[in-house]
């Protein structure tokens, strides 16, 4: 069912109306070396508008036929999916109706502005030499090739689900740096090299037992070769993540480990309430609306049941129980916490889960099954037990929202990873009060006795652009995406004393980060790339949610990690006299020393150098502002206009509900890089009863002003915090 989105509002353009805002640096239209429109990026949603989001979408792709040559493929629409504030819909290419692999067309519009913010191309417009559908080989043939692979070290394997498609064989599936619990390295390297050929393929889902695991299979269906194999569920590599509280968080102790007794781990259990199924049979069960503890993989261990709904035991070692317990409470109050974000499709597609606590045969890993009805969740026992971690507990059940919006990215060994390690470790910021080791992203489980890795935390230094990136592993560059999603949760208030507006700043992340999965298409791939596009994704969310509220905090944590150049032309107006531009300023917010106000007319012989003078009532003042650039490239003449507003101190000082214009100007000169120019005079008479603050803001497409897209009401200091193109100053007498 489509949300009520409330009054459709429209963001303004920058000066040249017919080019997107540069509010992401892909912002524009981008075609390959044939002239083929593969990507367009509007986040502002200025340009292509229609009376709905749907319509916006459908008239862009029928106006836009020959730049996309979309009239040369089927293209049929698969998938439409509603966020908090986007709608995405998504075309899959056929060929003698047989779905292309890979090859998508996928739009996005903003529903407030509907207008169309993203489109991207996948298409295969070259579908010459793809062989015919008759021509491959029967289904009981390729299956023996697909099971074949498995004869030796599993005790059964059967096809569960298969499909014939076309894929241009130009990539294979990221291999683990080592073996799965489930899975050796050998198997999954098993297969063809791919050699770029257009094939027609047989994709098998192949569950095996003894061990038990879920496997994609891929068999070229006419020449029956097995071309690769890779497993279907979400690993993390040992145990992965933190709850709040855990023992080590708690007590900032890093000596505590999976090994510290139950005695003393015991200290650190805390009295919570879950919701539970009536009992069956005079017996409860951990068994809800949204989760199961069920016991499906080795080792057996009998799940917990009582007479009373207290499920109340000693912590692990001295009783296995609490994992089960731990696990199902944090899961649930995960996914109650999601759901109350407003993403519309996450939500209609959430299904209850299956968790198994004690699971892997022990092994120090967990895995997300999303290709089992109903999904599973197990977690291994191995070192500190997964399932006495709040991360790892987070961390496999975001793999399953990857899977509810319909978003691939590619585990592990590429960047879904980096939002599994983020999301969980901004959730659980609010329940360690004590802000100890808030970057750790594992304290407990990647504890100093069991330490697994170096590498995953949520404060890397290291950058995208870094020369040496090609040979940073794949935890490390998850890593790294991971940082810059936790330093975006920072600039958006995460770093503040306020719980409050902690709290607030975590639920505006993550609900960016799930809307971001519904505008960025699919991509397995590690390179810098993809985690780039992941971070514009995440600006672009925050335009269709906020109005674009924190996207230059988000620019600013990207850029500041490598994924993209600095903005060639960064205007500010500083906050304070230590302010250098950089996002979000530094507190105070209400000096700015780049707004000031002169009594007499310069015409009289006044200098404006001079500084600031008390307005005077009653009679023409002169405002002037000082417009720095912070970029690497000169502003042109022309491409910025300042505007001036005043605001009664007394008012609750909402942007704009609360802020009159006073005049504005276009800047007719150049801003140099480092440098600033002075802009003005605009001319205000002050009235008697006036307790006035005065706000300038600067903004063009080149580097716009958030007040271009926001929807508002904002508060003022929050509005100067995490913009620079924005100064406030208190000029009452």
């Amino acid at each position: 069912m489509a949300q009520d989105h409330g009054v459709q509002q429209r963001n303004q353009p920058g000066p040249e109306a017919d080019k997107p805002l540069r509010i992401v640096p892909d912002a524009g239209e981008h075609t390959d070396d044939d002239g083929v429109l593969r990507r367009y990026v509007d986040p502002g949603a200025t340009l292509a508008r229609a009376s709905s989001a749907r319509e916006a979408i459908e008239r862009f792709m029928a106006e836009r036929t020959g730049e996309l040559r979309s009239d040369r493929i089927d293209l049929r629409e698969v998938d439409a999916s509603e966020g908090a504030a986007t709608l995405r819909i998504r075309y899959q290419q056929f060929h003698h109706d047989l779905p292309v692999s890979g090859a998508t067309v996928q739009a996005v519009a903003d529903v407030r502005q509907a207008g169309v913010i993203e489109v991207d191309h996948g298409g295969e417009l070259d579908m010459t030499g793809a062989p015919d559908p008759a021509a491959a080989r029967s289904l009981d043939v390729l299956r023996e090739v697909a099971l074949a692979a498995f004869e030796e070290d599993y005790g059964t394997a059967e096809v569960i689900k298969d499909e014939l498609v076309y894929l241009r064989d130009d990539s294979r599936p990221a291999l683990p740096e080592t073996d799965c619990p489930t899975a050796s390295i050998a198997l999954l390297n098993r297969g063809e090299r791919p050699d770029g050929a257009l094939r027609l393929v047989r994709e098998f889902l192949v569950e095996t037992t003894g061990p038990f695991e879920h496997f994609h299979v891929v068999v070229d269906a006419v020449s029956g070769e097995l071309l690769w194999i890779t497993i279907a569920g979400r690993y993390v590599a040992a145990t992965l993540k933190v709850f709040s509280p855990d023992p080590v968080t708690e007590s900032n102790d890093g000596t505590l480990h999976g090994g510290s007794s139950a005695a003393t781990l015991d200290a650190f259990r805390h009295d919570v309430q879950a919701e539970i199924a009536p009992a069956d049979g005079g017996e409860f069960r951990l068994d809800g609306q949204w989760f199961r503890c069920e016991d499906v993989d080795t080792p057996s261990f009998a799940q917990p049941r009582e007479t009373a709904p207290s499920f109340t035991y000693p912590t692990y070692p001295s009783n296995r129980g609490f994992l089960s317990v731990n696990a199902y409470y944090w899961l649930d109050s995960a996914a109650r916490y999601l759901r109350g974000l407003g993403n519309a499709t996450l939500n209609a597609n959430m299904t209850k889960v299956e968790v198994d606590a004690q699971a892997l045969d022990g092994g120090d890993n967990s895995e997300w099954l999303g290709t089992r009805t109903p999904p599973l969740i197990r977690f291994g026992e191995g070192g500190a037990p997964d399932a006495a971690d709040f991360g790892v507990i987070v961390h496999e059940y975001t793999h399953g929202v990857f899977q509810w919006l319909g978003a691939e990215h590619g585990g592990s060994r590429s960047y879904e990873h980096s939002v599994c390690d983020a999301l969980p470790a901004i959730y659980r910021d609010r329940f360690n009060p004590a802000g100890n080791r808030r970057t750790e992203t594992f304290p407990f489980d990647n504890n100093a006795t069991n330490q697994w890795s170096r590498e995953r935390r949520l404060d890397r230094t290291e950058r995208f652009d870094d020369e040496r990136f090609n040979t940073y592993s794949r935890d490390l560059r998850n890593s790294m995406l991971g940082t810059a999603l936790w330093r975006c949760y920072l600039g958006m208030g995460g770093d503040s004393s306020d719980p409050a507006e902690r709290i607030e700043a975590a639920d505006a992340m993550i609900r960016t980060m799930l809307e971001m999965l519904l505008i960025v298409p699919d991509d397995v791939s590690s390179g810098a790339a993809h985690a780039a596009s992941m971070a514009q994704g995440c600006v672009t969310a925050d335009t269709t949610l906020t109005g674009g509220l924190f996207s230059k905090v988000m620019d600013e944590a990207f850029t500041g990690q490598g994924l993209w150049a600095w903005r060639p032309v960064d205007v500010y107006i500083a906050d304070n006299p230590t302010d250098t531009g950089a996002l979000p300023s530094a507190r105070p917010h209400l000096t700015s020393p780049d707004i000031w106000v002169r009594n007499d007319d310069p015409g009289t012989g006044d200098d404006p150098a001079l500084g600031h003078q008390t307005p005077v009532d009653d009679r023409p003042n002169h405002v002037y502002v000082r417009v720095h650039n912070r970029g690497t490239h000169a502003a042109a003449p022309g491409a910025f206009r300042l505007e001036v507003f005043r605001c009664d101190r007394r008012s609750g000082m909402l942007w704009p509900t609360h802020f009159q214009s006073i005049g504005a100007l276009t800047i007719d000169q150049a801003v140099p890089a480092g440098g600033a120019v002075r802009v003005g005079p605009v001319a205000w008479t002050p009235r008697p009863a006036d307790h006035a603050f005065l706000a300038a803001v600067v903004h063009g497409a080149p580097d716009p002003a958030i007040t271009a897209t926001l929807g508002g009401p904002v508060p003022a200091d929050r509005l100067v915090r995490f913009d620079n193109n924005v100064g406030l100053r208190d000029v009452s007498p």
